[in-house]
Formats: structure tokens, C-alpha cells, sequence
């Protein structure tokens, strides 16, 4: 079959002032494969599509097209190859139309004049090829809905005459309908004998749309696979260089009294009964697009104007209209968004941890902030946490999405806080910084912290919670406790569009 190889690279080596970012990296893709590539967040996938991409030049090592080596100097070259990556950041301009966007800087001209008709024409015959007739090149961008954006950015990158497409994280903000629309395409261009590279943190991705999969381990190939042979198990061992029996962890624990109840949430999606939380407990709500599950955690701790017609914490009634108040009293929230909420890019990863406490009046002292105390008690979240950065004066900016998830929480727990309001914490990270972060949700728990959990994977609400609510349509539809949670009776309540208050499974 080395025919069929499109795409070869041999011993690809890049070294940075003191990093080796990957080392002696051999990869081949073939003709109308799917090959996927996961690793750890510092694995060295992101290096190796640049170096494929053309933005980086390797130290060492060289790449091949159709058996013909090739030097890939710049973005530039690697389209004027055939190859085009599509990144997770999506590099779109909203107010222009979906033609401007696919054919931005090479719109069609006559004596000096755009071709408009011939610029429309153009679009809908790539996005008809490509299996995406439901996009109108007239729309204005910023009107459509992510997932078609999605699809926006491939057909801009098919535009191209590319015969090797590289995906790198590509649903990472999309729903499940919109997913299975892009494995479509995905298929679609497979069919077209296009190669493609999917990079994902999503294992089961990998398992639906992926040949083979190519797994990197710190800048290493670890192993290369197919998919047949393969097992999620195997590969999450290969990638974080352990065996591991359980990719979710929960360790059993004694789990007291009720220490937060919330009755009567109402506004104009949440319509919530009752909610309650107790001591040591991992209470997962789970739900889908739209269901509220943010909304309600906003909601308890004053982020959101909503109604609420009691609010007790360890027994007695509170009042919370703001975070500030929440933060007080021992309830933190931390925003499934970490980039838009929960960080300050730009600054240092310590002031980052302490922000929200010097809000609190923690390390002030008359009017002072007491920055000594301030660094170190950083420094203990910095270490709990095992952040890998090597300096807590680093651009928060600069850390990979699993460390700057750590952070997020360090910044949560140097509050001290009772109760844990945990929206997406796994979200975009890979593996191995998810089993770090389900371990330290389980500790927090066995040290006496109550948490409510937030997630979009159904198997880690399985496997990491002691109870389950459903949402669907702002009301929580469903308990489950025990054998009962599962995912064919959580999916079934979060479908219902109307529920009787909700009783235990």
C-alpha cells in the first residue's frame, strides 16, 4: 500500500529554547483515510499539524506528498500542496457573508470589480460538493448557528483544491446534532478520496469516524493502531503511560446531612421545584443543549436575575444577589467558560488563583494586599493542584487547556468553600488532566466538600456521581440514585419535554 500513502512524515524532530516539542515523530496518512491523533495536552499534536501546516519548520526530520519530498515553508505552501487545516478557533469574519468568508483575499474580479454573481456561484457549488446544501452563500456569518460555521470553515479549506484535510478538535463547541452533520461531511469528503487528520480529546470520536489512530505521548509516537484493534482503555494507558482500570474514579465515602436546598427557581426558562445537596455528596445534573443546567447553577449563586422562593445553606435561609455573597457564605462557582469567565489572560497564573479571594478581602490588611501571603498561598493551590507550568509568574494565557482548567480551580478552592458549583470542568481537556480532575472531585468529597457537578459526557456523570438529576426545558425531570443511573434512564428523562416533579430512581 505505500502507493497509497498521501502524506509522510519521517523523524520529524522540532526543538524550542529548552523543549523538545516532539521527538523523531514518523506518521503516514492514505489515500481517503481517516487517521486520528490523541495525546495529552503537551503531547505534541498542535506542533506536529503546524509543522504539516507549514507554520513551524522542524529541527530535524522531513515530510512527503505522494512520495515526493517536500519543504513546507509557510502556510502558503502547505495549501498550494493540497493541505488545509481547519484549527480549533475558528478563523472566520463575522460580518461578512459565507461566499467573502470561503473566498476571503481571492474574491473574483473583473477590470477592478468584484464578480458577485460568479463569487455566489462558486460557493454554492463547493458546499453542494461537499455536502453542505443548506447553507446559503448570502448569509452574513454572524447570523448562523456554530455548527454551520463549522461547516463554513471546511468548505473554506476545500476551497483550495486541499487532498489532505487536518481537523483539529473540530466539536469542541458543537452539539450532538451538528456533530453527527460533520461526520457526515466527514464521510462525504472520505467517499471523495480526501485525507483527513482528526485530532480530539473525544475518544469516542475517535472510535466512530477514525481507520486508525496515532497516539503521541510527551513529543513520542506511542503507538500507531487501527481502530478494530483498539480499546479505550488501551489507548488512554498508551497515552498517559499507565495502566488504567477505570478511566472514571470514585471512591466510596460517608455522605451526611442536606447542606444546601434551593425551592422555586423561576424565571423565563427555569421552572425548578426543588433541589437539594448534602454533605460529601457528588450531585450531577446532566441535560441537554438548552436543558439550564448553567443557567440554575448561575441562579443559586446570584449570576443570574432569577426568582427564588428559598434558599437555605447548612439549615438556615440565605439570601445571595451576587457571587460576592455566595463566595462569603461557602458556595463557589466555577463557569464551564474559562476563557470568557473564569480566567485573565495576560496575567500570571498566581494572580489568576487569588483574584476572586482578594474580591472576598483575603491577604488585605488595612487596605493593604499582602502580597507575600497572597503568593503563597497560591503557591499550595499551584502545587495541590500539580499545575504544570514552570513558573507561577507564566501568562495564564500560555497554559495548555488542562492546566488552565487546574487553575480555574485553585481559584475556586483557595476560597475554602463548603459547597463546589462545578459547570463543564473537563470540558476541551484531554485525558489524562480529566482523570487528575475526577480524582481531585472525589478527595474534595471524602474531605467534607459538596459538589454539583455539570457535565455534557453522560459516562463521567455516571461514573463519578452518587446522584443524578435530569433537565430538560429549564425543570429538573428526573433523580436517580444507585443502580438507576444509568444511560438509558438518564436520556429518557432529559427527552421528556414535560415531568412531574422530580422522584428518585
Amino acid at each position: 500500500m505505500t502507493e497509497d500513502i498521501v502524506l509522510e512524515t519521517q523523524k520529524v524532530t522540532k526543538e524550542f529554547p529548552g523543549v523538545v516539542a516532539l521527538d523523531q515523530v514518523s506518521l503516514f496518512l492514505y489515500k481517503s483515510e481517516i487517521l486520528g491523533i490523541v495525546g495529552e495536552n503537551g503531547a505534541g499534536k498542535s506542533t506536529l499539524i503546524k509543522i504539516i501546516g507549514g507554520v513551524y519548520k522542524p529541527t530535524h526530520g522531513e515530510i512527503y506528498l505522494h512520495g515526493r519530498k517536500v519543504e513546507l515553508r509557510s502556510p502558503q505552501d502547505s495549501l498550494s500542496a493540497g493541505i488545509s487545516i481547519v484549527y480549533q478557533e475558528l478563523n472566520l469574519i463575522p460580518h461578512l457573508t459565507v461566499a467573502e468568508n470561503i473566498f476571503v483575499n481571492r474574491l473574483p474580479r473583473k477590470n477592478g470589480f468584484v464578480q458577485w454573481k460568479k463569487l455566489y456561484a462558486d460557493t454554492e457549488q463547493i458546499l453542494r460538493a461537499n455536502g453542505m446544501e443548506g447553507i446559503n452563500p448570502r448569509d452574513i456569518l454572524s447570523d448562523l448557528p456554530i455548527g454551520l460555521k463549522q461547516s463554513v470553515e471546511i468548505a473554506k479549506a476545500l476551497s483550495y483544491n486541499a487532498n489532505v484535510l487536518l481537523l483539529d478538535e473540530p466539536t469542541s463547541s458543537l452539539t450532538e446534532p451538528e456533530i453527527e452533520n460533520l461526520f457526515q461531511i466527514i464521510r462525504k469528503l472520505q467517499e471523495k478520496r480526501i485525507s483527513i487528520i482528526y485530532i480530539s480529546h473525544h475518544l469516542d470520536e475517535i472510535f466512530q469516524i477514525c481507520n486508525r489512530v496515532h497516539i503521541l505521548r510527551d513529543g513520542r509516537t506511542e503507538d500507531i493502531m487501527p481502530i478494530k484493534e483498539a480499546s479505550e482503555e488501551k489507548i488512554v494507558s498508551k497515552m498517559v503511560g499507565r495502566d488504567i482500570k477505570s478511566i472514571y474514579f470514585k471512591e466510596a465515602h460517608p455522605i451526611g446531612e442536606v447542606t444546601l436546598e434551593v425551592r422555586g427557581v423561576k424565571d423565563d426558562l427555569l421552572k425548578v421545584a426543588n433541589l437539594s445537596l448534602r454533605k460529601s455528596e457528588v450531585l450531577s445534573i446532566y441535560g441537554l443543549l438548552g436543558s439550564g443546567r448553567t443557567e440554575l447553577l448561575k441562579a443559586i449563586v446570584g449570576a443570574r436575575k432569577t426568582h427564588i422562593d428559598e434558599l437555605r445553606f447548612k439549615g438556615r435561609p440565605v439570601k445571595i444577589k451576587a457571587p460576592i455573597d455566595a463566595i462569603k457564605l461557602g458556595i463557589v462557582y466555577s463557569s464551564e467558560d474559562r476563557k470568557g469567565e473564569n480566567l485573565f489572560f495576560g496575567n500570571s497564573v498566581w494572580k489568576n488563583i487569588t483574584y476572586s479571594a482578594i474580591q472576598t478581602g483575603q491577604f488585605v490588611r488595612f487596605g493593604f494586599i499582602g502580597r507575600k501571603d497572597e503568593h503563597d498561598k497560591a503557591g499550595r493551590y499551584f502545587n495541590k493542584l500539580n499545575v504544570k507550568a514552570p513558573t507561577m509568574e507564566m501568562d495564564v494565557y500560555n497554559l495548555s487547556g488542562g492546566n488552565q482548567q487546574k487553575v480555574c480551580l485553585a481559584k475556586a478552592l483557595i476560597n475554602e468553600p463548603e459547597v463546589l458549583l462545578l459547570d463543564e470542568p473537563t470540558r476541551g481537556i484531554d485525558v489524562g488532566a480529566k482523570l487528575e480532575i475526577y480524582r481531585l472531585i472525589s478527595d474534595l468529597a471524602k474531605e467534607g466538600k459538596s459538589i454539583i457537578f455539570v457535565s455534557s459526557e453522560l459516562p463521567e456523570v455516571i461514573g463519578c456521581s452518587d446522584r443524578v438529576y435530569s433537565m430538560a426545558n429549564g425543570r429538573i425531570t428526573q433523580e436517580f440514585v444507585g443502580d438507576a443511573i444509568n444511560e438509558e434512564n438518564i436520556l429518557k428523562y432529559c427527552l421528556k419535554k414535560n415531568a412531574a416533579e422530580a422522584t428518585a430512581l
